[in-house]
Protein backbone atom coordinates (compact mmCIF):
# COMPACT_ATOMS: atom_id res chain seq x y z
CA UNK A 1 0.00 0.00 0.00
CA UNK A 2 1.04 3.30 -0.30
CA UNK A 3 0.47 7.19 0.96
CA UNK A 4 0.61 9.33 -1.41
CA UNK A 5 0.01 13.30 -1.68
CA UNK A 6 -1.06 12.67 -5.84
CA UNK A 7 -1.45 15.82 -7.80
CA UNK A 8 -4.70 13.63 -9.54
CA UNK A 9 -6.55 13.01 -6.77
CA UNK A 10 -9.45 10.79 -6.67
CA UNK A 11 -12.39 12.90 -5.80
CA UNK A 12 -15.65 10.41 -6.49
CA UNK A 13 -13.71 7.88 -4.65
CA UNK A 14 -13.06 10.13 -2.01
CA UNK A 15 -16.08 11.73 -1.42
CA UNK A 16 -17.65 8.02 -1.50
CA UNK A 17 -15.56 7.25 1.92
CA UNK A 18 -16.57 10.36 3.37
CA UNK A 19 -19.97 10.19 2.88
CA UNK A 20 -19.63 6.34 4.31
CA UNK A 21 -17.24 6.93 7.09
CA UNK A 22 -18.87 10.45 8.65
CA UNK A 23 -22.18 11.16 9.72
CA UNK A 24 -23.68 14.14 8.02
CA UNK A 25 -23.50 16.32 11.36
CA UNK A 26 -19.49 15.60 11.45
CA UNK A 27 -18.77 16.76 7.63
CA UNK A 28 -18.14 19.82 5.80
CA UNK A 29 -19.67 20.20 2.49
CA UNK A 30 -17.78 18.37 0.40
CA UNK A 31 -16.98 21.08 -2.39
CA UNK A 32 -15.02 23.14 0.71
CA UNK A 33 -12.88 20.25 1.39
CA UNK A 34 -11.73 20.18 -2.35
CA UNK A 35 -10.97 24.35 -2.36
CA UNK A 36 -9.27 24.09 1.25
CA UNK A 37 -6.77 21.36 -1.37
CA UNK A 38 -7.07 22.87 -4.40
CA UNK A 39 -5.64 26.18 -2.35
CA UNK A 40 -3.07 24.58 -0.56
CA UNK A 41 -4.78 25.15 3.04
CA UNK A 42 -4.80 21.69 3.44
CA UNK A 43 -3.25 18.29 2.57
CA UNK A 44 -5.14 15.59 1.30
CA UNK A 45 -2.88 12.05 1.55
CA UNK A 46 -4.29 9.06 -0.35
CA UNK A 47 -3.47 5.68 0.53
CA UNK A 48 -3.71 3.81 -2.69
CA UNK A 49 -3.72 -0.41 -3.33
CA UNK A 50 -3.13 -2.21 -6.46
CA UNK A 51 -4.50 1.42 -7.87
CA UNK A 52 -7.62 1.32 -5.12
CA UNK A 53 -8.23 3.95 -3.19
CA UNK A 54 -8.45 2.12 0.19
CA UNK A 55 -8.37 4.99 2.51
CA UNK A 56 -7.51 8.99 3.21
CA UNK A 57 -6.12 11.83 5.81
CA UNK A 58 -6.94 14.94 5.23
CA UNK A 59 -4.55 17.54 7.05
CA UNK A 60 -4.71 21.14 8.15
CA UNK A 61 -0.99 22.77 8.89
CA UNK A 62 -0.72 25.60 10.64
CA UNK A 63 1.99 27.28 12.54
CA UNK A 64 3.70 24.38 14.89
CA UNK A 65 1.02 22.07 14.29
CA UNK A 66 -0.97 19.86 11.84
CA UNK A 67 -4.67 19.12 12.33
CA UNK A 68 -5.89 15.98 11.27
CA UNK A 69 -9.51 16.97 9.89
CA UNK A 70 -10.72 13.77 8.43
CA UNK A 71 -9.30 10.13 8.74
CA UNK A 72 -11.41 7.74 6.43
CA UNK A 73 -10.80 3.88 5.55
CA UNK A 74 -13.26 2.30 3.42
CA UNK A 75 -15.69 0.04 4.78
CA UNK A 76 -14.33 -2.97 2.25
CA UNK A 77 -10.54 -2.57 4.07
CA UNK A 78 -10.85 -1.42 7.78
CA UNK A 79 -9.75 -3.80 10.29
CA UNK A 80 -6.31 -4.62 8.42
CA UNK A 81 -3.99 -1.44 9.33
CA UNK A 82 -4.79 1.19 6.47
CA UNK A 83 -5.44 3.36 9.37
CA UNK A 84 -2.15 2.85 11.13
CA UNK A 85 -0.56 2.98 8.05
CA UNK A 86 -1.97 6.61 7.09
CA UNK A 87 -1.78 8.14 10.81
CA UNK A 88 2.11 6.65 10.67
CA UNK A 89 2.90 8.72 7.25
CA UNK A 90 0.86 11.28 8.83
CA UNK A 91 3.44 11.70 11.89
CA UNK A 92 6.19 11.13 9.18
CA UNK A 93 5.47 13.85 7.33
CA UNK A 94 5.39 16.33 10.08
CA UNK A 95 7.91 15.75 12.32
CA UNK A 96 8.41 18.09 15.10
CA UNK A 97 4.64 19.14 14.50
CA UNK A 98 1.86 18.72 16.92
CA UNK A 99 -0.67 16.78 15.63
CA UNK A 100 -4.27 17.41 16.60
CA UNK A 101 -7.44 16.01 16.05
CA UNK A 102 -11.02 15.58 17.22
CA UNK A 103 -12.69 12.62 18.97
CA UNK A 104 -16.69 11.61 19.72
CA UNK A 105 -16.55 12.66 23.47
CA UNK A 106 -16.44 8.98 25.11
CA UNK A 107 -20.54 8.67 26.29
CA UNK A 108 -21.40 5.88 27.86
CA UNK A 109 -25.15 6.68 26.97
CA UNK A 110 -24.44 7.12 23.66
CA UNK A 111 -25.79 5.20 20.74
CA UNK A 112 -22.55 4.50 19.39
CA UNK A 113 -20.66 3.57 22.50
CA UNK A 114 -18.65 1.01 21.45
CA UNK A 115 -17.71 2.81 18.25
CA UNK A 116 -16.63 5.89 20.22
CA UNK A 117 -14.45 3.42 22.23
CA UNK A 118 -12.87 1.67 19.51
CA UNK A 119 -12.03 4.66 17.47
CA UNK A 120 -9.79 6.52 21.00
CA UNK A 121 -8.66 2.95 21.73
CA UNK A 122 -6.98 3.14 17.78
CA UNK A 123 -5.70 6.49 18.05
CA UNK A 124 -4.37 5.94 21.87
CA UNK A 125 -2.58 2.44 20.36
CA UNK A 126 -1.07 5.18 17.36
CA UNK A 127 0.61 6.82 19.81
CA UNK A 128 -2.14 9.92 21.02
CA UNK A 129 -3.26 10.82 24.04
CA UNK A 130 -5.72 13.23 25.53
CA UNK A 131 -5.14 16.65 25.84
CA UNK A 132 -8.20 16.63 28.60
CA UNK A 133 -9.54 19.57 26.50
CA UNK A 134 -12.89 19.01 25.74
CA UNK A 135 -15.29 21.30 23.10
CA UNK A 136 -18.84 21.05 22.23
CA UNK A 137 -20.61 22.38 18.76
CA UNK A 138 -22.79 21.40 16.14
CA UNK A 139 -20.94 18.38 15.71
CA UNK A 140 -21.20 17.39 19.57
CA UNK A 141 -19.19 16.95 22.21
CA UNK A 142 -15.54 15.98 21.09
CA UNK A 143 -12.31 15.64 22.68
CA UNK A 144 -8.78 16.79 21.66
CA UNK A 145 -5.86 14.06 21.34
CA UNK A 146 -2.73 15.39 20.70
CA UNK A 147 0.35 13.55 19.05
CA UNK A 148 4.12 14.89 19.59
CA UNK A 149 3.54 17.58 22.21
CA UNK A 150 0.64 18.40 24.40
CA UNK A 151 -1.37 21.10 22.55
CA UNK A 152 -2.87 24.08 24.49
CA UNK A 153 -6.96 25.14 24.66
CA UNK A 154 -5.55 28.49 22.87
CA UNK A 155 -3.59 26.83 20.37
CA UNK A 156 -6.06 24.54 19.57
CA UNK A 157 -8.99 27.08 19.13
CA UNK A 158 -6.75 29.24 16.80
CA UNK A 159 -5.85 25.88 14.29
CA UNK A 160 -10.02 25.09 14.38
CA UNK A 161 -10.58 28.72 13.87
CA UNK A 162 -7.89 29.07 10.53
CA UNK A 163 -9.09 25.51 9.69
CA UNK A 164 -12.82 26.66 8.94
CA UNK A 165 -12.44 30.42 8.28
CA UNK A 166 -13.96 32.96 10.93
CA UNK A 167 -17.47 33.26 9.81
CA UNK A 168 -17.61 29.20 9.56
CA UNK A 169 -15.72 29.05 13.10
CA UNK A 170 -18.46 31.19 14.95
CA UNK A 171 -21.47 29.36 12.95
CA UNK A 172 -19.94 26.10 14.02
CA UNK A 173 -20.35 27.04 17.60
CA UNK A 174 -17.64 25.56 18.67
CA UNK A 175 -16.33 26.19 22.46
CA UNK A 176 -14.49 24.71 25.19
CA UNK A 177 -16.45 22.10 27.40
CA UNK A 178 -16.62 22.20 31.14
Amino acid sequence: MDILNANQKPWKEIKEIYIEAFPKSERKPFFTVRRSVNKGKALLLTAMENEALRGFVLVIPYKNMVMVDYLAVSSKTRSRGTGSKIMQEVCRYFPGKKIVLLIERPDDTAENKDQRIARRRFYFQNGFTSSNIYITGRSGNMEILNFGGAVSKQEYMEVQQYALGKLMFRLSGIRLAV
